[in-house]
This record gives structure tokens, sequence and C-alpha cells, in this order.
């Protein structure tokens, strides 16, 4: 079997798609916000609830998604919350104003919130140790090619149809991943059917036993890794927020010049991201 289509590659090919998806259905908001803001006759602070509506119940189900993936396994998971975000996001559409716009966000939130722990979960059994460094870097690339296409695509979308219906296109697309996730994963990669014995041995034995989870030395050594990432999401999520926005108004472009320029700050971080994963595994 070629080793580009093994059955681990697919799987991270898989997660590669969700990350995709999950930021693209998590930042059209920024791109539609020129559209819906004008329909609902929203202040700029408005604006900013509707940005920020996501990220509250995204935080809580981030901290339990890990403990939900524990115990129900990643495959469920994801597809339980492949339905919530994919119908969120259908639902920003159908959006008639402030309210149920908020309303939508935060289910997209709740959506998304177990995701990435899921996925975590998912790669630490289908991913040989020596790689992970290369799948995180390569799933977070991913992430940031759904940042960027997201003003192009939106745009183009908004164009032609209006901003309604690039919603319902990003949901077309998260409940296409979603048939693909359940046909596709599975949660022991020694029931995978199309799985091979060289493969297997490459990838980690599933622990028999639980081992209990040494919490202090845990939060102590995560300390540094919070910090660091707490500050990185400050910063990606005004840029994720607030840079369409942010050409379109400052700099008096039209919504497709200001789409091409968000695009391009996103852009680098495919190459940041992709790089720091495979450094990652050269160190370590």
């Amino acid at each position: 079997m070629n080793k580009l289509f093994r059955a681990s590659n697919v799987v991270l090919l898989l997660l590669c798609a969700m990350y995709f998806i999950t930021y693209l259905d998590r930042v059209n908001v920024s791109t539609a916000a020129a559209g819906f803001s004008k329909d609902f006759g929203l202040s700029k602070t408005q604006i900013g609830l509707v940005f920020s509506a996501f990220a509250y119940p995204y935080l809580v189900f981030q901290i339990i998604g890990g403990w939900v993936s524990d115990r129900f396994g990643s495959r469920r998971t994801l597809i339980v919350c492949g339905l919530i975000w994919a119908s969120a996001t259908v639902l920003t559409g159908l959006a008639g104003g402030l309210v149920s716009m908020l309303a939508a966000r935060v289910l997209l939130g709740l959506g998304e919130g177990a995701t990435f722990p899921a996925a975590t979960a998912a790669m630490s059994r289908w991913i040989a140790a020596e790689r992970r460094g290369f799948a995180q870097g390569i799933t977070h690339a991913a992430a940031r090619v759904g940042n960027a296409a997201a003003p192009a695509a939106i745009v183009a979308v908004m164009a032609a149809y209006g901003w309604r219906d690039s919603f319902y296109v990003c949901a077309a697309i998260s409940f296409a991943w979603v048939g693909l996730w359940a046909l596709s994963f599975t949660e022991d990669p020694a029931a995978h059917p199309r799985i091979t014995a060289e493969e297997l041995k490459d990838l980690p034995v599933a622990r028999k036993v639980r081992v209990p989870v040494p919490w202090g030395p845990l939060f102590k050594r995560m300390a540094p890794v919070t910090i660091v990432y707490f500050c990185y999401g400050w910063t990606l999520w005004l840029f994720l927020s607030w840079i369409p926005q942010y050409f379109l108004h400052s700099y008096d472009l039209n919504l497709a010049k200001s789409a091409l320029f968000a695009s391009s700050v996103f852009l680098a971080g495919v190459i940041g991201d992709t790089l720091g994963g495979i450094v990652t595994d050269k160190l370590f």
C-alpha cells in the first residue's frame, strides 16, 4: 500500500480538514460582519459581542472536552460536536437580529469547544510518537489555511448570493466532514479495516490500566505552556476577529481588497505552524 494513503495518514488528513473547517466556521463571521451589521444596524460594540459570544462556551468546553473524549471516545465526541457546530452555522445564517446571532455563536462555541482535545486524543492513538510534533504543526497549519481562505471565500459567496448563504455553504462542508469522519475513523487503530501490521507496529500501544494523574507536578510543568498559550490566544483572536474589519475601515479598502490583505496575514501562519512542528520533532 502506498505510504501516503496509509490509514494513519488518512486519519491525520481528516483531522487537518476538521481544523480547517472549524476555523473557517468560527472566523467567517468576521468577514460577514460587513453584511449583517448593516442589515441589523449593529454598532462596533455589538459586533464585538457577536465575535466574543463564541469564546465563553468554547473556554468551558475546552476544559471538559478532554474528559468527554476520554469517556465517550474521539469518534462519538467529534460526530456530536460536528453536528452541533454545523447546525450552529446554519442558525447563524438564519439569524434575524443581535439576540439570535449571539445565540447561534454561543452554540458554535459549545460545538467546537471539545473538538481539539478530542482530536489530540485521537492523535495520541493514531500518530507515532516521533511524528506528533509534525501532526500538531500540520493540523494547526490547516487551521491557518482556514483563516486565510475564509475572507476570500466568504466575500465571493457574499458578492454572488449574500452573507447568509456564506454560512449555509460553510455548514454544508461541516456536515460532509461529519459523514466522512463517521465512516472512516475507528477508536482502536487495530480495528480499522485498512490498517496494516507494519503500520500498527509504529503506533503506540494502548494502556490497559489507568495510571493515577500526578496533578501537582503536571500543573507545575504545564504552567509555562499555559501562560504562552494565553498570550498567543489573546493576539490570535484579535487578528481573527478584527483584521478584516481593520483593513476594510481603516484603509478605506473595498470588501474584496480587505479580504486579500486579511488572508495574507494568516498564510504566514501556515509556514510558522508547519515549521514549528517539524523543529519540535527534531529537538525532542
